[in-house]
C-alpha cells in the first residue's frame, strides 16, 4: 500500500481524504465541538448551524448535555409559531400577553399581572410549576411587540 505522502494529486488535502474515506468517529466528526446552552435564541442557533455548516448542537446545561438541537428543530418551530399580529403600545402588548396566559395557558386571571415597560414584558404572580412557569414565558415571547420577557412568576405548590 502506497503512503499517502507518496501518492498525492497536485492541490489533494490530506484532510480532506480522510474526513471522505475514514471510518473512525475521530477522523470525520467535526471539531471543535460546537455547544449551545439552554437560552440562546433559536436564531442565534441557526446563525450557528449556518456558519459552521453542521445540521446538529448539542445544548449545554452547565457540563452536562442535556440535549441536541436539529434544524428539523428550528424548522419545525417557526412552522408552528407564528407570532400573533397585535395593535402597537404597551398596552396591547399588556392585554395580549394576558389574554395568550388565561385562555391557552389557563392561569387565573387574579393570580398573574403583566407589566411592560418601552415593550420589555415583566410577568408577575404565582403558578403551580415549572413548565407552567416557562410556558408562560414562551407565550409572552411569541407576542408581536414584546421586546424581551422578565419571568419574576413564583412557583406555590397548589
Amino acid at each position: 500500500m502506497a503512503a499517502w505522502h507518496g501518492t498525492a494529486r497536485a492541490g489533494a488535502q490530506p484532510e480532506a481524504f480522510i474526513k471522505g474515506h475514514s471510518w473512525r468517529v475521530g477522523d470525520v466528526m467535526t471539531q471543535p465541538v460546537v455547544t449551545v446552552v439552554e437560552d440562546v435564541p433559536l436564531g442565534r442557533v441557526a446563525e450557528l448551524m449556518a456558519a459552521k455548516r453542521i445540521k446538529r448542537i448539542p445544548v449545554m446545561r452547565g457540563d452536562e448535555m442535556v440535549g441536541i438541537i436539529t434544524r428539523s428543530d428550528i424548522l419545525r418551530t417557526i412552522a408552528a409559531s407564528v407570532p400573533d399580529v397585535v395593535a402597537v403600545g404597551d398596552e396591547a402588548v399588556r392585554r395580549a400577553v394576558l389574554a395568550r396566559l388565561c385562555s391557552d395557558l389557563g392561569l387565573d386571571r387574579g393570580a398573574i399581572d403583566v407589566t411592560i415597560e418601552n415593550g420589555s414584558v415583566s410577568l408577575w404572580g404565582a403558578v403551580e410549576s415549572e413548565v407552567l412557569r416557562d410556558a408562560a414565558r414562551v407565550a409572552a415571547e411569541t407576542i408581536s411587540g414584546a421586546g424581551g420577557v422578565r419571568n419574576r412568576l413564583r412557583i406555590v405548590a397548589n
